[in-house]
C-alpha cells in the first residue's frame, strides 16, 4: 500500500492494521480513528463532528441482548426500548428511520412499522469488532435517512499476515437476571494473499426480571449468527471481497404492543353497517400481543479496492450486495392460545455503491462516489374473526393485501472535499438524490401512490488547530429522510389499539443542524463539548387525532437542542476515570401543537472509573444518572405518552488477564453486577401507553432489568 501524507498525519500511521497492534499486545495506544465520519479513515480530532467509538474491549465486557445496551450511557445517545430484544438506536432525539443504521456499511433500515421492531437486533453483539457512532447530519455521504447521525457496526474479521496464520477465539457468557447463555466462535486463515473469516454465535435468554421483583412475561429471546468473509489481493494494491452475513432471532415479542381487548366482538350487531365492520376486524377478547416467531437477516456482498498510483492517487472502494430482511408479524391471542392474525414478509435490498479518493495535493483529499439502492416488499395479512373463531388459515379469514409490490428507488452521487491548512482542517460537501416511491396497489388508499423526491444535502465543517488546550470546531449541515415504504403505504390496525393510516404522499423531513464545538488536553484532562441546535422542516410522525387512530403526517417544523460533554482523565498508568453527560430539548413548532416534541430522552449524565491491564486485575465501575422527564406532547399524542420519573444505577466489572500461555495468546475471566441497587425504573421511550398497562390482566409496564450476576470468558488462540 502506498503512503501517503495528508498535512500533519501519514496515512501509513492512520492505517496501522488491527492484527499488527494485537501482535504487539497493545504496546502503542493508538489514537482513536472513524471510517463513517468522512467516508475513509480519518483521526477523530481532526474531523469537524460529534464521533463516538465503541471498540471490542468495551464490547465483549458489557452485558446485554442488543447493540442498544452497547449504546446506552453514551453523550448524545438514548434507545427506544419495546421490551428486551426491541431497542432502537436514538441519536440527538431522533430515532428509528431518522437514524441510519449500518452493518459493515450497508443499511439495514427497512424492515420494521413505524412504532415497533428493533434495526440493530439483527446483527449478534459478540460478533461486533467495533460501533463508530456520528451524531448531526450524515446525508451527504450516505443519503436518506442519514438525517439524525450515523451507527455503523463493524463486524469482526482478520487481516492479511507476511506468513501463514491460523487465529481463534472464544466468548462464553452467562448473566443471572435473564438465566441467558451466550457463546461465540470465530476462526481465522490468513497469508500474504488471502484472508478467510469464519465466525458464529448463539444467545438464548429467559424472561429477565424487573427491578420490582417480577418477570417480564415473553421477554427472552434465542439468536444464532453466522459470518463468513473471503479476501484476496490480486496485486499488492487491489483487492477482492466475498462477504456472507445471517443472522437469525426467534421468539420476538414486541411488549409495548400488549393491550387487554375488554370487548367481546360477538356483542356487535353483524346487521348494524357500523358495527359489522368492526366486528369482522376486532381483536379476541382478552390479553393480545404482536410478536415474531422468527426474523432474519441475509446478506451477500462482492466488494472491490484498488490504489492507482499516477496522478491525485486514486482510491477506489466498490461494492454489490443484496440484503433480505425476513418477519413475520403476528398477532398472538393469550385467551385463545393461538395466533389470529399471520403476515411473513421479505423486504429485499439490491444496492450498488462505487467511490473514489483523489490527492490532488499533499493537504487534499476529494472524495466522489455515487449511490443506488431499491427496496421491495408486498406484505400481506391473514385475519381470524368472531365468525370462524379467529383462525387466520381458515378459508372464511379476512385476506388483506396490504401493498402490492411496493418499493423505493433511490440513486444519489456525492462530492466530499477535505483540505488540510495550517490553522486546521476544512471539511465541504453536497449531494443530490432522487428517490421514488411506488405500489401497484395498497389497502385503504385511493390516489396517485408515485412520489418522487429530489433531496439536496450538503454540509459545512472547519476544526481548528488552535493549540493543545483548545481545538474548537464548527459546522453546518443538512441532512433529509424521505417517507419510509411503511410509512408511505401500510394502512392497517395494529394490535396495540390503533388504526395506522399511511400517507404516500409524505414529503421528505430535512434537519439543519449548527453545531460548535471543541477538543483538547487540559491539565491531564482530555475532554470534548459540543453545542447544537436541529431545525427539522416537515418532521414526519404518527399523531393521534382520536382514540384508536394514529396518522403519518408531516409536521411544519421542529426544533432540538442539546449540550453533550465527554471527559476522560488518566490517574494512573492504568486508572482512567471518564464522565458523559447529554442536555436535550425538543419543540414542536406546528403550529397546530405548539408544545415539547414527542418522545424526547430526558437529560442524563455518567460516570466511570476503570483499570485495565495488560495482564492482571482490572475492574470498572460505573454510575449513570437519568433526570426526570415531565415534558410531553399531550396533544400531539392525545395525552399518551408518560412522564418518567428520574432514576440512577450502578454497574461493577472485575476481571482477570492472564499471562499467555500454550496456544493462548488472550485468556481472561470477567465478573459483573449490573444494576447493583435492584433499581425498579423504565427508560422514557417505550412507546406503551398508560391504558395499556393492566397488570392484573397480563399488560405488564416495561421496566428495566433488574439486579444481574454476570461471568464472561474470552480467548484468543
Amino acid at each position: 500500500m502506498t503512503q501517503r501524507t495528508i498535512g500533519k498525519t501519514t496515512l501509513a500511521t492512520l492505517l496501522a492494521l488491527p492484527g499488527a497492534a494485537l501482535a504487539q499486545d497493545e504496546a502503542v495506544e493508538l489514537a482513536p480513528v472513524s471510517v463513517t465520519a468522512t467516508g475513509y479513515e480519518t483521526l477523530i480530532e481532526d474531523t469537524p463532528a460529534s464521533v463516538t467509538v465503541i471498540d471490542r474491549d468495551e464490547i465483549r465486557n458489557r452485558p446485554g441482548v442488543g447493540v442498544g445496551d452497547l449504546l446506552r450511557g453514551e453523550a448524545g445517545l438514548a434507545t427506544a426500548v419495546d421490551g428486551s430484544v426491541g431497542q432502537d438506536p436514538i441519536i440527538r432525539g431522533l430515532k428509528r428511520d431518522q437514524v441510519l443504521v449500518l452493518v459493515d456499511g450497508v443499511r439495514v433500515n427497512a424492515m420494521q412499522p413505524p412504532a415497533r421492531g428493533s434495526l440493530a437486533s439483527y446483527v449478534n453483539m459478540d460478533l461486533i469488532e467495533r460501533i463508530e457512532i456520528v451524531r448531526g447530519p450524515s446525508s451527504v455521504l450516505y443519503g436518506s435517512g442519514a438525517m439524525g447521525g450515523v451507527i455503523n457496526i463493524i463486524t469482526r474479521s482478520g487481516d492479511f499476515t507476511e506468513e501463514e496464520e491460523m487465529n481463534a477465539w472464544s466468548r462464553l457468557g452467562y448473566s443471572s437476571v435473564d438465566r441467558g447463555l451466550r457463546t461465540a466462535l470465530g476462526v481465522t486463515a490468513s497469508n500474504e494473499r488471502h484472508v478467510l473469516d469464519f465466525s458464529t454465535a448463539y444467545l438464548d435468554t429467559g424472561d429477565y426480571r424487573m427491578g420490582d421483583g417480577d418477570r417480564l412475561d415473553d421477554s427472552g429471546t434465542r439468536q444464532e449468527a453466522y459470518h463468513l468473509r473471503y479476501r484476496t489481493r490480486l496485486t499488492p494494491d487491489h483487492e477482492l471481497g466475498f462477504r456472507a452475513q445471517r443472522d437469525e432471532r426467534e421468539d420476538v415479542w414486541y411488549l409495548a404492543s400488549r393491550t387487554f381487548n375488554p370487548m367481546d366482538p360477538a356483542n356487535l350487531d353483524p346487521n348494524d353497517p357500523d358495527e359489522a365492520a368492526l366486528r369482522m376486524q376486532a381483536p379476541p377478547q382478552g390479553l393480545n400481543t404482536h410478536y415474531t416467531p422468527t426474523q432474519t437477516r441475509d446478506l451477500l456482498e462482492a466488494t472491490y479496492q484498488g490504489d492507482f498510483g499516477g496522478a491525485w492517487a486514486p482510491r477506489v472502494e466498490a461494492s454489490v450486495y443484496r440484503q433480505e430482511l425476513s418477519r413475520g408479524n403476528y398477532d398472538w391471542s393469550h385467551a385463545l392460545g393461538r395466533d389470529y392474525r399471520v403476515s411473513d414478509t421479505d423486504f429485499t435490498t439490491d444496492g450498488a455503491r462505487i467511490q473514489t479518493e483523489l490527492f490532488p495535493t499533499d493537504n487534499q483529499i476529494l472524495l466522489v462516489g455515487a449511490e443506488y439502492w431499491r427496496l421491495r416488499a408486498s406484505p400481506d395479512s391473514y385475519i381470524g374473526n368472531v365468525n370462524q373463531d379467529f383462525r387466520p388459515n381458515d378459508d372464511d379469514a379476512l385476506f388483506m393485501d396490504l401493498i402490492d409490490d411496493g418499493q423505493i428507488d433511490s440513486q444519489g452521487v456525492f462530492v466530499q472535499h477535505e483540505t488540510f491548512l495550517d490553522a486546521g482542517t476544512l471539511n465541504l460537501g453536497v449531494r443530490y438524490d432522487r428517490v421514488e416511491g411506488d405500489a401497484d396497489a395498497v389497502f385503504g388508499a385511493d390516489g396517485d401512490l408515485q412520489q418522487v423526491d429530489h433531496n439536496l444535502s450538503w454540509s459545512a465543517g472547519f476544526n481548528w488547530d488552535l493549540r493543545e488546550e483548545v481545538n474548537p470546531y464548527v459546522s453546518l449541515s443538512e441532512g433529509y429522510r424521505s417517507a419510509s415504504l411503511i410509512e408511505r403505504f401500510l394502512t392497517y390496525p395494529y394490535s396495540d389499539g390503533n388504526f395506522w393510516q399511511a400517507d404516500p404522499q409524505l414529503d421528505p423531513e430535512r434537519n439543519r443542524t449548527l453545531e460548535v464545538g471543541a477538543r483538547g488536553h487540559l491539565q491531564g484532562f482530555s475532554y470534548m463539548v459540543s453545542a447544537y441546535e436541529s431545525r427539522i422542516r416537515d418532521y414526519i410522525g404518527g399523531v393521534v387525532p382520536e382514540a384508536g387512530q394514529r396518522q403519518t403526517v408531516n409536521l411544519d417544523e421542529a426544533r432540538i437542542r442539546g449540550v453533550e460533554l465527554q471527559v476522560r482523565r488518566p490517574f494512573t498508568e492504568h486508572v482512567t476515570g471518564e464522565f458523559t453527560g447529554t442536555w436535550i430539548r425538543g419543540e414542536n413548532r406546528d403550529s397546530r401543537f405548539d408544545e415539547p416534541l414527542a418522545e424526547m430522552p430526558p437529560p442524563e449524565a455518567s460516570i466511570a472509573l476503570r483499570r485495565s491491564v495488560e495482564q492482571g486485575w482490572q475492574w470498572e465501575g460505573r454510575l449513570r444518572a437519568v433526570a426526570r422527564q415531565d415534558r410531553t406532547a399531550d396533544r400531539f399524542t392525545d395525552n399518551t405518552e408518560r412522564e418518567t420519573s428520574g432514576f440512577a444505577t450502578g454497574d461493577l466489572l472485575v476481571g482477570y488477564r492472564f499471562q499467555p500461555s500454550g496456544l493462548l495468546r488472550h485468556n481472561e475471566l470477567t465478573f459483573q453486577v449490573n444494576n447493583i441497587a435492584d433499581k425498579a425504573y423504565r427508560e422514557h421511550v417505550t412507546g406503551q401507553r398508560e391504558d395499556q398497562i393492566d397488570p392484573a390482566r397480563g399488560a405488564q409496564e416495561i421496566l428495566a432489568p433488574g439486579r444481574s450476576f454476570g461471568v464472561v470468558w474470552y480467548a484468543e488462540f
